[in-house]
Parts: C-alpha cells; sequence; structure tokens
C-alpha cells in the first residue's frame, strides 16, 4: 500500500511538471520587473515589445528546445530546458546595437541584466492562472523577479500627456482651467544628436509659451525621470500663474527637477513627483474646450514643413486687428517678429530647424503654432 502511494505521489509530481512545461510553450509578455524590493512596470513597448517566446517545435531535433527574447531594440536567442521549477537559459547570440538613452533602451539594460547571466542561468518558475490570465513569474539568484502575462502592456510614458492639477506641499491644489490650449508635455524616444547632450528630447506648452526639454530615465531604487536640458519660447505673458508654477517652480527648477514617476488608473495618469514633493498630475485627455470662440483658434499653417514662405489660413477681418507676429526657435531665442499684414510671411532667410510662430492681438490673447523650416 505504501509503495503503491509513493506511485501514485510520483506520477502526480511528473504530470504537473509535463504540464508546466506545456504551458512554457508560446509567446509571454513582460508585465513588470520587481528588483530590489522596487516594482518596475513595463511603459516602454512603444519601441518593441519586451517578451519571451518558447517553443519546441516538431522541426526542431527531438528533445530539442528553444527560446527568443526581444528587449527594446535588440533580442536574444538560444535554448533552455527545464527541471520541476527550474528552468535554466543558455544565450547563444545577441543582438548589441546601441540604444543610447531613449527610455525603452534604459528599461532593456534593466531587463536584460536580470534575465541574462551568460551561461546556464538558472530561474525559479511559476506559472498560475488559466488561459489568457496566465502569468509567469522568473526568479533569479539575486531574488529579482520579472513577471509577465499573455498580452503585451499598452500602457505608455512615451506620449502626450496634459496636465490637470498641480499639487505643491503647503499650498492648495491647483486645478487647472479649460484653456484653448492645455498645458502638456511629450515625452519621446527621439535622441537628439545636434546638442552637447545625447538624451531623447521632448515638448510641451506651459499656457502661454511652447518648450523643449531633453531627459533621462533611471531605474536605480525607483522610476526616475530627471530634466536635463530645457528651453521655452520668450513671449511676455504678464502675471499667467499656471506657466509659472509648471514650469519654473517645478519642471525647470534645477534644484528639484529630478521625479519620480508612476502611471495609474489603467495608464490614464501621470504622476511626477519632485525632490520636495510637489506633484504634477497628468491625464492622457485634453482639458480644452470642444469650441473656442476667440477669433485667433481661425488662425492655422496651409502647409508643414515649409521652404521660403509662411502661408496662413486666416480671415481677412483678423488682419485688420493689429495682430502681431513672433517666430521663436527651438532654442527659445527670438527669430523674428512684425505686424502680420497678409497671409504669407518670408521665411526663407531662416536656417533649416523646428519653429513656433506666436500671434498676440491687441486683447493680448495668444494663438501659437509650430513649423518645419526645410
Amino acid at each position: 500500500m505504501k509503495n503503491t502511494y509513493t506511485l501514485i505521489c510520483l506520477f502526480t509530481l511528473i504530470s504537473f511538471n509535463a504540464s508546466s512545461q506545456n504551458d512554457l510553450i508560446g509567446t509571454w509578455y513582460l508585465d513588470y520587473i520587481v528588483k530590489a524590493g522596487v516594482t518596475h512596470p513595463n511603459y516602454f513597448n512603444s519601441y518593441n515589445v519586451f517578451n519571451l517566446e518558447f517553443t519546441n517545435s516538431s522541426g526542431d531535433l527531438p528533445g530539442t528546445l528553444s527560446f527568443s527574447s526581444g528587449h527594446g531594440c535588440n533580442a536574444s536567442n538560444g535554448s533552455y530546458s527545464v527541471d520541476t521549477d527550474e528552468i535554466t537559459f543558455n544565450i547563444s547570440a545577441t543582438f548589441a546595437d546601441d540604444c543610447y538613452t531613449a527610455p525603452y533602451a534604459i528599461y532593456e539594460e534593466l531587463y536584460y541584466n536580470e534575465l541574462n547571466c551568460n551561461i546556464d542561468c538558472i530561474h525559479t518558475y511559476s506559472i498560475t492562472g488559466i488561459g489568457e490570465e496566465q502569468i509567469l513569474t522568473l526568479t533569479n539568484a539575486d531574488g529579482n523577479s520579472m513577471v509577465f502575462g499573455k498580452q503585451a502592456p499598452t500602457t505608455l510614458l512615451v506620449s502626450t500627456w496634459w496636465l490637470h492639477h498641480i499639487d505643491i506641499p503647503g499650498n492648495p491644489i491647483i486645478d487647472i482651467p479649460i484653456l484653448e490650449n492645455s498645458p502638456s508635455i511629450t515625452f519621446s524616444n527621439q535622441i537628439d544628436f545636434n546638442g552637447f547632450y545625447i538624451y531623447p528630447s521632448g515638448e510641451g506648452f506651459g499656457g502661454c509659451n511652447d518648450f523643449y526639454i531633453k531627459y533621462s530615465t533611471s531605474f536605480n531604487g525607483g522610476n526616475n525621470i530627471a530634466i536635463i536640458d530645457y528651453g521655452a519660447t520668450l513671449i511676455v505673458c504678464g502675471n499667467y500663474a499656471i506657466e509659472n508654477s509648471y514650469l519654473y517652480s517645478i519642471l525647470f527648477s534645477e534644484t528639484t527637477n529630478f521625479f519620480e514617476f508612476e502611471i495609474i488608473d489603467n495608464g490614464s495618469t501621470l504622476i511626477l513627483t519632485d525632490l520636495l514633493g510637489a506633484r504634477l498630475i497628468f491625464g492622457d485627455t485634453s482639458l480644452s474646450i470642444d469650441e473656442y470662440d476667440e477669433n485667433q483658434s481661425d488662425i492655422s499653417l496651409l502647409q508643414n514643413p515649409v521652404e521660403d514662405k509662411l502661408l496662413l489660413n486666416i480671415d481677412n477681418q483678423i488682419l485688420l486687428e493689429n495682430l502681431q507676429y513672433t517666430i521663436y526657435g527651438i532654442d527659445g531665442k527670438q527669430v523674428k517678429s512684425s505686424i502680420l499684414n497678409s497671409d504669407s510671411i518670408n521665411v526663407e532667410a531662416m536656417v533649416s530647424g523646428i519653429y513656433f510662430i506666436s500671434f498676440v492681438n491687441e486683447d493680448s490673447s495668444v494663438k501659437t503654432l509650430k513649423f518645419i523650416k526645410q
């Protein structure tokens, strides 16, 4: 009877192990990494997915298993073996492109360092859930974990975020009013190779002035964003409290513009918290009203990029309102300024690049457009 019980237990263990191995086959998408007790969600699928694909196809040699891993702008492949609750990776080839400091590249380094330990990399693993709700957890020798699911994450840092609230300790929360153009920020994976810093770029709107940034992401002790460089157009807006609080008191403050970030509410809210506890709270939708009655909203560009003339779609009545325009470079320096007296502006003498043009009427109503000079 005792021998029969032992055989039943052994058969159950073998069946469970075989089932787990079979469950591994297929594609798994990285959901988050836990390193030194800190969770780092995968907010970086905008360039390429971070995934693991396990195969055991009939085309392989009998008993041969293989896997491939996509991570940021690179990928790896090799073989693996499974023993009870352990999986051993043997990575045989890895692309080694220089992805510079783009957000997905920094996250790729975090992911790859936890996945790879060169030869015979052993992780414990577990699979929970059923069907599309299955979760694969890999834990390496350092106790750090990578958690995968059956569907790729859709929450992205690299996107346009609109400012909804400013929360400064000791002050009332500032709710952003509905404006023609809400204050915003856009993070990109685009690397700026022209400047001194080789960092990803971003841009945004402060409520009166447009701005650009160069920024970095890091995952040392938290999920962090640092503003490395910045600049803004120089429109005189008077005492514009929202822009001053947003840009110059927080985002551009060189003593505090290192932020911890988190994305919550199913990817619809981004929170940046600076070193003094001030929080910028963004949403994935604009606070702008659908219809804006000011005549300034009737100005638009007929073509973009432009070569020698900036052609405007503008009502003749607006041309009679003493409308002044100013063109700024992306570094915030004024390039040209005059009274608008026609529906075109000569930009032939300007060098190629990105510019902002702002229109101000007698009531100080402002409209800003971005264009590219070829």
